[in-house]
């Protein structure tokens, strides 16, 4: 009886220090083993109670009293189905940890996607410029008076070049040193001198707006701005040398684009 819970104590040892790849194969193994190992027990128990029965009946008489001879053929055994309920524990305890460490490492890649998913959205935005001008109010009057500006100040430059000059305007209508409405800024003075010289000269009253004009108006309303914030703008090839030296000392240069250079407020 002893060689078998030496056998069973054995096995449970070896089987936890079986790789985790053999779980499952180790648990049809112990499986059969265990119910072989019930055979034997109950095989034992069998041959044991014969001789429990022969021992019951050899009795000690002393002094007249029966005194029944102990019997030592009666040992404990585990109960059944322990030692497979234990195995199957082990099993359960590290599918278990497996299972857990699979979601934490789900739980993770999730975490990671969703990071790089709102640093690319949040890149792309910074990349590409958004439209600021949605708050301005433009009536017919400022409609037809941005196209007019656009078309004396920019008529010869490409689509993009008469876009920026529109923008220049609604940035100063955002700007709180010039006037609020985009007619009041296209004719606003500054020390009594006009802010955009086709007001005075009559090219601004004489020109024929043209659709492209009118495609950029509507381009520099509801798309991208690409402005960069520009208050002002010049070209230097027509322009007074006196105003240029102006412009140059008191604003900060942006870039220049067709036959215009873009500033702004230092």
């Amino acid at each position: 009886m002893l060689t078998i819970q030496n056998l069973f104590r054995n096995a449970y040892f070896s089987i936890k220090s079986i790789s985790k790849k053999l779980y499952r194969s180790c648990a049809i193994l112990v499986y059969g083993f265990t119910v072989f190992a019930m055979i034997l027990l109950k095989d034992q128990n069998f041959h044991g109670a014969g001789k429990n029965q022969a021992s019951a009946k050899n009795k000690i008489v002393q002094d007249g009293e029966e005194e029944l001879q102990p019997d030592h053929s009666k040992e404990l055994l585990p109960s059944e189905g322990s030692f497979a309920m234990a195995c199957q524990s082990i099993l359960d305890e590290e599918q278990n940890q497996v299972r857990d460490k699979i979601q934490v490492e789900i739980s993770k890649r999730e975490v990671t996607a969703v990071c790089a998913s709102i640093e690319t959205s949040s890149c792309e935005l910074q990349k590409e410029p958004l439209n600021p001008y949605g708050e301005i109010v433009v009536t017919e009057e400022d409609y037809e008076a941005l196209c007019r500006i656009v078309q004396a100040e920019a008529g010869g430059e490409d689509e993009h070049g008469k876009v920026l000059v529109a923008e220049v305007i609604l940035n100063r209508v955002l700007c709180d040193k010039f006037a609020s409405t985009v007619y009041d800024v296209i004719f606003e003075r500054s020390g009594g001198s006009p802010q955009f010289s086709p007001t005075v000269d009559g090219r601004y009253f004489s020109v024929t707006i043209m659709p492209e004009t009118i495609a950029a108006v509507e381009q520099a309303l509801h798309e991208k701005d690409f402005s960069e914030g520009a208050l002002f703008f010049s070209a230097r090839r027509k322009a007074n040398p006196y105003d240029m030296a102006w412009f140059d000392r008191n604003l900060k240069w942006l870039f220049q684009h067709g036959g215009h250079e873009f500033y702004t407020l230092p």
